[in-house]
């Protein structure tokens, strides 16, 4: 039978104690319930910002440095490590997604931001100037009121959060448009990749998924491309690929099963298609993840 290298996924009422779906605290005195510096996921969002620079934040096997100034963003089911210096200080807010929801032409609110959902790119966003000034006294409200007894506090938390939220959207750029602002992610792009989530290791193609979403191939490449700066291909592969690195880390199946289990019947096929977009093998790529993290 095939073991699993377990995971741990945390829930934010159970682990955390939330009550109202939200919860804030000092960087320093969070990740009491569990160890944050081995691999590990949770249901709920979270919101990481530092005061100063030193050590690194892996998600989904990327390593990030822990910057000065910085706020980072962790998605449901996000496999991360957080490995700081102990001098960094700084923040974590987690929240559930019913928390901060509204509808927005046609949008879920939370899937709008492009640093949650969003494994593509980097969920990172750096603070100079006067943005440093409006995020830090956005979070200084926060806290006031997290830990007051005013009526109807989840509201105003709410709307702070909210606010928090935005201003981070309009600062973020992503690491891979090379300094060109990123434009809103469209009902098209959103609906792409919640079709790609549910059918990723049985459909592989452009073609298939925009016969899913009754539209062309060529104008699902285009709009896909103009949202996120990639093809709907490299999105498909490298959902695929994030796949894969998470299976050999946290399983004991074979190259031959994990290739099955993500719908490659020829396993030398898989191993090229891994090879040509990790550069490694799949067996290296075990071999040195599970040194790094252990």
């Amino acid at each position: 039978m095939t073991k699993e290298k377990i995971i741990p996924s945390y829930d934010l009422y159970k682990t955390l104690g939330s009550s109202m779906g939200f919860e804030f605290c000092k960087l320093e005195e969070a990740y009491n319930p569990y160890d944050a510096t081995l691999p590990h996921r949770h249901n709920y969002y979270e919101i990481l910002y530092f005061n100063e620079s030193g050590g690194n934040h892996e998600i989904d096997f990327t390593s990030y440095p822990v910057l000065a100034n910085s706020l980072h963003f962790i998605s449901p089911e996000q496999v991360h490590l957080l490995r700081r210096d102990k001098h960094v200080t700084g923040y974590v807010l987690s929240f559930s997604k019913d928390f901060c929801y509204e509808e927005t032409a046609g949008i879920e609110f939370i899937d709008s931001f492009p640093f949650f959902n969003n494994p593509y790119s980097a969920s990172i966003v750096r603070l100079n100037g006067d943005a440093k000034e409006n995020i830090a006294e956005l979070i200084a409200k926060i806290q006031s009121e997290y830990f007051s007894s005013g009526q109807d506090k989840a509201n105003v938390l709410s709307a702070y959060l909210t606010v928090l939220l935005v201003t981070a959207k309009r600062l973020y750029v992503p690491q891979n448009t090379l300094g060109k602002p990123m434009p809103p992610r469209s009902e098209l792009t959103r609906k792409f990749k919640l079709a790609l989530e549910k059918n990723f290791t049985k459909v592989k193609s452009v073609n298939e998924y925009s016969d899913m979403l009754s539209i062309t191939s060529g104008h699902l490449n285009d709009t896909v491309h103009h949202d996120t700066g990639r093809t709907a291909s490299e999105i498909i592969h490298e959902r695929i690929i994030l796949e894969a690195k998470r299976l050999l880390y946290r399983s004991e199946k074979s190259v031959k099963e994990i290739a099955h289990a993500l719908g490659y019947d020829d396993p030398s096929y898989f191993v090229k298609f891994f090879k040509s977009h990790a550069e490694d093998t799949p067996e290296n790529f075990r071999k040195h993840i599970r040194e790094k993290y252990h």
